[in-house]
């Protein structure tokens, strides 16, 4: 089930993604090696943690985490966007790596640099459409060390 909320006072906006199942806590790894592979579908909820180790990128969810269904150049793209973002406010030594970090994901979006995506999702929302992800079930250490994100259980007296 995709949800959207959009406030029409303030125009407030969140997206998520849930699993109308329960689901076990599952990882997905991609080697997006070249032009085509950038096309791979990538279905992110609210809750997963998302790797590129060649970028030494780690987006963990946290309180206004949103949920969406995207491809691998569009992983990118999330990325690139928020260290554009930072440009004006970084100096020195951070703003030569952000500028760097940029030059890399543009050789990765023209399918010249590979890259690993990675998703770790506790609850089991998140995925990778393609045959050649590798799936696997996150080890119970894995899962202790993951962020879950904003995670409300509400007791309801009888």
């Amino acid at each position: 089930m995709i949800f959207t909320f959009k406030c029409s006072n303030c125009n407030f906006k969140h997206n998520d993604i849930f699993n109308l199942e329960i689901k076990e806590p599952i990882s997905y790894r991609v080697e997006v090696k070249n032009e085509k592979d950038l096309s791979i579908k990538v279905i992110r909820s609210s809750s997963c943690t998302i790797i590129i180790p060649e970028l030494g990128v780690k987006i963990e969810p946290g309180v206004y985490s949103q949920g969406f269904v995207t491809n691998a150049e569009g992983v990118l793209e999330k990325v690139e966007n928020v260290l554009l973002g930072q440009l004006k406010f970084l100096k020195g030594k951070r703003l030569k790596k952000a500028k760097e970090l940029i030059k890399k994901i543009e050789k990765m979006r023209n399918g010249k640099e590979s890259f690993t995506l990675i998703l770790k999702d506790p609850f089991g929302n998140s995925a990778i459409v393609s045959n050649k992800a590798k799936k696997r079930k996150l080890s119970e250490r894995e899962l202790k060390n993951l962020k879950k994100g904003m995670v409300i259980f509400e007791l309801i007296k009888k």
